[in-house]
């Protein structure tokens, strides 16, 4: 399967927490996605690394299929994101 875009084992600590814990999300071209979870599960945090507002301590983000580093919101938006 194709995805546009793929967060693949993503990892984001702060001082004293883990906001995101080796998260994988896969999205195909042309879908709705919709991200639930309660207050402080890491909805926003993985959303800032899609960004590039943050950068994760582990894994890689993939957009069509070809790494990259999101290092800031302009790549992102130069990339499609946002």
């Amino acid at each position: 399967m194709s995805y546009i875009v793929e967060m693949l084992h993503i990892t984001k600590d702060f001082p004293g927490i883990r906001a995101n814990d080796d998260i994988t999300l896969q999205i195909e071209e042309k879908s709705i996605h919709a991200l639930l979870g309660e207050n402080g599960a890491g909805k926003s945090t993985l959303m800032s690394i899609l960004f590039g507002l943050y950068q994760p301590d582990s894994g890689s983000i993939r957009v069509r299929g070809k790494e990259v580093k999101i290092s800031d919101p302009n790549v992102a938006t130069s990339l499609g994101i946002g």
